[in-house]
């Protein structure tokens, strides 16, 4: 027994009060003489037995009253460590169903049932039990407890979902867990075992909590199965690649469809891996939904669809802030994006001064050729901007040679700039390509550079490449939900040959791609991963899943949200920053329905026996969770509280009516 607010038991000191109280309601017993009774024999006065009783009971439930206020506000708790599971000989059984993809094939997951009621049966009387499901993640289908009838409820409540299962994943999950429980700790494992879910070391799928491990695995007859396994875009189409295992007397159909509407269809005979063409598709403007159908009534209908996303949007537009729409700047820019492959900018040019500001949520990104032409005014809108979330490429020009601070960043430079000697060149001394601006670049060690802004930098900048005396030539800052990147050298080819070199076009199309955050946009994912809504065009939003359903909540549009997505097909993203389609399908690894050979699972479960050496015992706290008693006494200062009521107006009707009685 402990209490919350113990200082409230003072409290009980008050039970005085009811005794003070009584006290002074007795009779006196002065005597007073009185002439006209002198002759009168003394008598003792007779006092009724069920008047005195209610007399004490009264002052009982006054008492009582005082005390039981006292023990609510201090919020006792008990500890009852037998209702608690503990340490014990049985220990504690562990049922885990697999309910990833390939156990919804014909009749696995029913007989999968079937082995964990079995498994919950046969568990020991005292032993403790729960049930648990996996797939992506480890879940929990009921609680720690040794109710049989709640762990078979559990289990009827369980469906195998799209997503798939890794063993070495599971394990560590599982082991964590059992850190918790009462040892010995035994692990029922009710699974197909694909082969294809074994995890890169075999050491990841032991667990050292785990005493001993029983497999179950439902008996399933040769597989006949065909699974859609990507959808490639080509030129002027599509390529389906469909696989399938059984023989050589399987055929099917395959169809596909473009936002809803079939346009083609394909016939496919044979066990193995076909790829199928479709050209000739008439794609919309924006997000285009493909889906592949697999007509045949196969064995594992969960793999029988695929989904994919044709993006089908005309060139982004980024404007581009100058003082001089011919300058060398302006070409090299434009030169730059016009390089790239996929076509997904345009340059639009602004002279600074005349830019309108009020355009700026218009884009998610912008370039500045020559920063220091920045004044007070643009600054402000475009550090909002980037604070937003934003993106912002400046180039530090000639301009800000005699200036003291970097605008919009708010770097400070030293008075005295870099510059080589006569005839020298300063070169590139560091290029962090693990960087994604930087991974799909190469020759910045060719640049050559006689003069260069000295920026100080701060401890929070990244610095991407840095010159051979140390100085930051490419500096990325985050400001806000937004972030800038500079590049400490200008575009005019004088105080740098960057611009002319290969590495500024490949430099300049990764930028685009980064700060529009069109390269972390992606379209496809595998069912059970999580979809961030920062990196599909914001922080806030909402998701409409592929049943039509919002998946967010009113309050959940407003802040960051990490969406799981556990359907199949087409998901809707609406953002602040434009609206997305995705795809999510299931995993092709778990259309391999390929077994664990036996030595494997033989190696495996005897492992796990060998995880705990004989005779040592696993040590195991449990902490017991307390009870509050201030609901049941409050319950019971209600009755008390109505009683007292009642008998108090009786006494006193009684004392009344009754006189000096």
């Amino acid at each position: 027994m402990s209490f919350i607010a113990p200082l409230f038991l003072l409290g009980v000191l008050g039970v005085a009060m009811p005794f003070w109280l009584h006290r002074l309601q007795t009779q006196s017993s002065d005597r007073k003489p009185f002439s006209s009774a002198m002759l009168l024999e003394t008598t003792e006065q007779q006092v009724h037995v069920q008047k005195k009783l209610k007399y004490l009971v009264l002052l009982a439930l006054r008492a009582a009253l005082l005390v039981f206020i006292a023990l609510a506000f201090a919020k006792p708790l008990w500890m009852n460590p037998e209702t608690l599971p503990g340490p014990g000989p049985d220990g504690t059984h562990l049922v885990l169903v697999d309910t990833s993809a390939s156990m919804s094939r014909d009749g696995a997951f029913e007989q999968a049932i079937s082995l964990a009621r079995q498994a919950v049966d046969a568990a020991p009387d005292g032993a403790m039990l729960q049930v648990f499901v996996a797939s992506t993640a480890v879940r929990e289908a009921s609680e720690l407890s040794a109710d049989r009838g709640v762990h078979l409820a559990a289990l009827q409540g369980i469906a195998p979902d799209p997503s798939r299962l890794d063993f070495g994943q599971v394990m560590t999950a599982i082991d964590r867990l059992a850190e918790t429980m009462p040892p010995p700790v035994t692990l029922h494992f009710v699974s197909d075992f694909q082969d294809s879910g074994l995890p890169a070391r075999f050491a990841d799928m032991v667990a050292s909590q785990i005493t001993s491990l029983h497999v179950h695995a439902p008996s399933t007859r040769p597989a006949v199965n065909w699974s859609a396994e990507a959808i490639r875009e080509t030129a002027d189409g599509v390529d389906v690649v469909v696989s399938g295992i059984g023989g050589d007397d399987m055929a099917t159909g395959v169809e596909l469809s473009l936002n809803g509407t079939a346009v083609g269809t394909r016939e496919i005979s044979g066990s193995g891996t076909t790829v199928l063409s479709f050209a000739g598709l008439v794609l919309e403007p924006g997000d285009n939904q493909v889906q592949v159908e697999i007509t045949a009534n196969d064995d594992l209908g969960m793999d029988n669809r695929r989904y994919h996303v044709m993006r089908n949007t005309p060139p982004a537009p980024i404007p581009l802030l100058t003082l001089n729409r011919s300058g060398l700047p302006v070409t090299y820019l434009s030169a730059a994006l016009h390089s790239d492959p996929d076509n997904a900018f345009r340059i639009e040019t602004a002279v600074i001064g005349e830019f309108d500001t009020r355009t700026l949520s218009r884009y998610s990104w912008l370039i500045i050729d020559d920063v220091g032409a920045v004044g007070p005014e643009l600054e402000a809108s475009l550090l909002e901007f980037v604070q937003k979330g934003g993106g912002l490429l400046a180039f530090a020009g000639q301009r800000i040679a005699t200036a003291m601070r970097i605008p919009v960043s708010g770097h400070s430079i030293r008075p005295a700039s870099t510059t080589a000697g006569d005839d020298q060149f300063l070169s590139i001394g560091q290029v962090d390509s693990g960087h994604p601006l930087l991974s799909g670049t190469d020759g910045w060690y060719a640049v050559n550079l006689s003069q260069t802004i000295p920026i100080e930098t701060h401890p929070d900048d990244d610095v991407l490449v840095r010159l051979e005396n140390d100085e930051a030539f490419v500096i990325e800052r985050r400001l806000g939900q937004g972030r800038m990147l500079l590049v400490a050298g200008g575009l005019e080819n004088q105080w740098n040959d960057l611009p002319i070199r290969p590495v500024f076009v490949s430099f300049m199309i990764e930028a685009a791609r980064y700060l529009s955050g069109i390269e972390q946009v992606a379209t496809a994912f595998d069912a059970g991963a999580t979809l961030p809504l920062s990196l599909v065009g914001g922080v806030s939003g909402q998701v409409v899943d592929p049943d039509g359903r919002t998946v967010l909540s009113l309050a959940d549009t407003t802040r960051a949200q990490r969406i799981e997505l556990h359907k199949t097909g087409f998901y809707e993203v609406y953002t602040s920053q434009g609206d997305y389609v995705v795809a999510v399908n299931t995993d092709p690894r778990e259309s391999e329905l390929a077994a664990i050979a036996p030595e494997t699972m033989q190696r495996w479960v005897a492992a796990m026996s060998a995880a705990v050496e004989p005779g040592e015992t696993l040590a195991f706290e449990q902490e017991a969770e307390p009870f509050e008693l201030w609901h049941a006494l409050l319950l019971i200062l209600a009755l008390v509280l109505i009683g007292e009521s009642m008998l108090a107006n009786t006494h006193l009707t009684l004392r009344t009516s009754g006189g000096s009685n």
